[in-house]
């Protein structure tokens, strides 16, 4: 008489096949003991060095340190420690989930994922960065902003959450939520600002007057709107 799978043992064996064939063809990773606990301690390190080296290279080209400079650092950092859990959890299926996967409408949205957590907030930047705010279309580039850096990566992880089970559930909580929360850091002044709005500060700047002016500001994300 055959034994019953365990609870925490993964559904379709093809899943451990399939996380493999990327170890081997991406990452050039072998999936032995040794070679798993090698690769781990390489991307660790990889994740410190650039915690160190992506902020330095900005402030030794640029003088500073921007928000897209940290932004980078986080991406870089961030990138490495997932591929270190990644890579250790590969070799251990009784940590990965146990429902099958559906190839439903919500496995498509869900897919996209960590695309939406990595370059939705380089996007929503790039969006506030490109275009001049103005008073007239300051709500529609924050919006565009606040769509692309919180609602779609949070959009796109809550079909995730069907697979969090299994013995492996705190931990594929604690990524789903962290990586998806990076995203929303992100974005959270644009958000506060969409939320309320501009304030006016005097200004030493005049406004077709030789008097001291009153500018339209946005203060969480210290941006002034121009006026048409």
């Amino acid at each position: 008489m055959s034994k019953e799978r365990p609870t925490s043992a993964p559904a379709n064996p093809a899943s451990i096949r399939t996380a493999e064939t990327v170890a081997h063809r991406f990452f050039r990773q072998q999936t032995d003991a040794a070679s798993t606990k090698r690769n781990v301690r390489r991307w660790l390190v990889g994740a410190v060095w650039a915690g160190v080296l992506v902020p330095l290279l900005f402030y030794l080209r640029f003088g500073t340190v921007n928000s897209f400079g940290w932004g980078a650092t986080v991406f870089f950092v961030a990138y490495c420690i997932l591929a270190a859990i990644g890579t250790y959890f590969l070799v251990r299926p009784e940590y990965h989930t146990p429902v099958a996967v559906r190839h439903d409408w919500l496995d498509r949205i869900g897919a996209f994922w960590l695309v939406a957590c990595a370059f939705g907030p380089f996007f929503g930047w790039v969006l506030t960065s490109v275009v001049s705010l103005s008073a007239s279309n300051w709500r529609w580039v924050y919006g565009g902003r606040v769509g692309l850096c919180i609602g779609l990566p949070v959009l796109t992880a809550l079909p995730m959450l069907r697979y969090a089970r299994g013995k492996g559930a705190p931990i594929m909580l604690a990524l789903l939520c962290g990586v998806t929360a990076l995203s929303v850091w992100s974005g959270w002044n644009t958000l506060q600002d969409l939320r309320a709005g501009p304030t006016l500060r005097a200004t030493t700047k005049t406004w077709r007057t030789a008097q001291p002016a009153e500018e339209l500001y946005l203060p969480n994300t210290e941006r002034m709107l121009t006026r048409e």
